[in-house]
């Protein structure tokens, strides 16, 4: 009983202060409008696509050994990619700016299992350098993994083109939390002024919590109480003065 009653006061106070949460909620969504629109950079992604094969003279010359040989190479693939081998000269070839650390921490391999296949994700702030940035790892890659481990099986299947929707921020998932961070922060807030509050609002509280005996009730006058009273007042005064002429 005593929790249902408790509950029961919880959602009493979230009641009565729902203007002041919803209110929150409200500044928590202007608040990431501002950053989702006005701060934050949009960030774009482009990616080639890259297949590990091994050359053989006919499809019967591949072994299922050859195959599984390719695929767990691509794991050695992504570690030189992202290497300085590679993204020197692609720094280089495309006079850019960024260091081979900057370039690296753009680049994402994705891969999917027992494929030969993997994907070059490349994220940018322009949807054009992005696909330009692609691009080049890639045929920098399929050009130099040769000199570099004596193979000749990397193949560019799908270039990369340039992608205009933005990846990041996600704007509506960003007003969602927005709205969330809000609305609970004047949930909290809610509660704490509730609870820091010591005015004594019941009888309940003086007899059980105080074990004091109540004396009574001192009703609040209303409006048009107040009138009469003081009306009532005023009409004594009067009397008086004329009763002493």
């Amino acid at each position: 009983m005593e929790e249902e009653i408790s509950l029961a006061e919880l959602f009493a106070i979230l009641k009565k202060r729902m203007t002041m949460i919803i209110s929150i909620g409200l500044i928590g969504i202007i608040l990431a409008a501002g950053f989702t629109f006005f701060i934050a950079t949009p960030n774009y992604s482009s990616s080639a696509q890259i297949l590990v094969n091994r050359t053989t003279e006919s499809a019967e010359g591949m072994q299922l050994n050859d195959i599984n040989t390719n695929i767990q190479m691509i794991n050695t693939y992504k570690d030189i990619i992202k290497g300085p081998v590679i993204l020197n000269q692609v720094s280089e070839r495309l006079e850019t700016n960024l260091t081979t650390a900057q370039l690296s921490d753009k680049i994402e391999i994705e891969t999917q299992a027992n494929s030969q296949v993997f994907s070059l994700v490349v994220t940018d702030v322009s949807p054009l350098d992005a696909a330009e940035i692609a691009n080049e790892v890639a045929t920098t890659f399929q050009n130099e993994i040769g000199n570099i481990m004596n193979v000749e099986n990397v193949t560019i299947i799908s270039e990369a083109v340039p992608n205009n929707n933005q990846i990041s921020p996600n704007n509506s998932l960003n007003l969602i939390i927005g709205l969330l961070s809000g609305l609970i922060i004047g949930a909290i807030a809610v509660f704490l002024i509730e609870f820091m509050d010591k005015t004594v609002r019941d009888e309940r509280f003086i007899t059980e919590e105080l074990g004091w005996t109540s004396l009574g009730n001192v009703s609040e006058m209303t409006q048009a109480e107040l009138v009469s009273t003081v009306e009532t007042a005023k009409q004594k005064n009067t009397r008086r003065a004329q009763s002493r002429v």
